[in-house]
């Protein structure tokens, strides 16, 4: 994909520079202020926005321009886009658009200097630099237009007072409901489309994971498991320690219930505390709780399993906490051994 420069900087480099010079918006937007002050007033200054809401649960996104020439405001625009795009789409055709009508409306423009004010810093980059795909077309009409006229970057810090990027904030929130661009109703946007099969995806998702849920056993239903394709932290844990743990949410272990559905025989079915073993029986055992206060996050008595369940999350957010619980306790080993 060709790059195209702009010529904002005397060494050509511009494409490559923080559009933000290593300012803060406040200085940038005290910055800015003197430097539209001390502008030549045959230059024209385009401050353009893009704006996103959601109205009466409606997605709405829109763009504004503002043309200023010699501190004055001479021209201006808002159009609305398709509901399927996102605000950076906005600020990019937006910025587009104030060019557009500049060159195409404003003949003397052609001869000279003008300077499209952006508070995008990633709308910035596309201009002066590779066009991303989304609004791609956009980008890539700034980009042509560059290559025939004098035309500049300049960041604009929004919301700090900036007379043109105020008013083109607000041409944008009025273009989020304003009349359709109709010349690009019928383009969708890759931005839109990517949100649209994220949506359809978790949709899919959502509707297949409350299907499959339903045959699971009612001990891993009380952990109210949710489907997600991310590593879980416990994939983390030591392996004694994760067996520990999948033999709680299973009921898949050294338990009663467990030995006595299966016949097994020759297992000790008790705890030392005289408790038959279950798989939360660790925070309920008396012998075990007289060291509780002890355990990582100092847990009050548990008495439920859906206690015992919302511990072991809260430790799981740091898997050494679990760690450290189950091999110091000495539970498996001392207290409740397997045989």
């Amino acid at each position: 994909m060709k790059s195209y420069r702009t010529k904002e900087s005397p060494i050509g480099r511009d494409h490559v520079t923080d559009p933000t010079e290593g300012l803060t918006k406040e200085e940038a937007a005290q910055a800015f202020k003197e430097w539209w002050r001390q502008l030549p007033p045959e230059d024209y200054t385009i401050f353009s926005d893009g704006s996103e809401q959601t109205i009466d649960r409606k997605h709405c996104v829109g763009y504004g321009y503002a043309i200023y020439r010699n501190g004055t405001q001479i021209a201006s625009g808002f159009k609305q886009i398709r509901s399927d795009s996102h605000v950076f789409d906005a600020e990019a055709i937006g910025a587009w658009r104030g060019l557009e009508h500049l060159i195409t409306t404003l003949k003397d423009s052609t001869n000279s200097r003008i300077w499209m004010c952006i508070d995008s810093t990633s709308v910035i980059w596309g201009i002066r630099g590779n066009a991303p795909p989304t609004t791609q077309w956009a980008f890539h009409k700034c980009h042509k237009a560059m290559k025939q006229l004098d035309i500049r970057i300049k960041w604009s810090p929004g919301h700090m007072e900036i007379e043109g990027n105020e008013e083109a904030d607000r041409l944008a929130n009025a273009g989020a409901t304003g009349p359709m661009d109709q010349a690009i109703d019928k383009l969708p946007t890759i931005s839109g489309v990517r949100t649209i099969v994220r949506q359809k995806r978790l949709y899919a998702e959502t509707n297949w994971w409350e299907e499959m849920k339903t045959s699971l056993s009612a001990g891993y239903k009380e952990w109210s498991p949710k489907y997600n394709t991310k590593e879980p932290k416990e994939l983390t844990l030591p392996r004694a320690v994760l067996h520990r743990l999948l033999a709680m949410k299973t009921g898949h272990g050294d338990y009663a219930a467990y030995h006595q559905r299966f016949d097994h025989q020759n297992n000790k079915l008790e705890c030392s505390c005289g408790s038959a073993k279950e798989p939360y029986h660790f925070f309920k055992c008396t012998i075990n709780n007289l060291k509780r206060s002890d355990w990582p996050l100092a847990p009050v008595e548990m008495q439920s399993n859906k206690q015992a369940i919302t511990y072991i999350k809260k430790l799981i957010h740091t898997p050494s906490k679990l760690t450290q619980l189950i091999t110091d306790s000495e539970f498996y080993t001392q207290i409740c051994p397997n045989y």
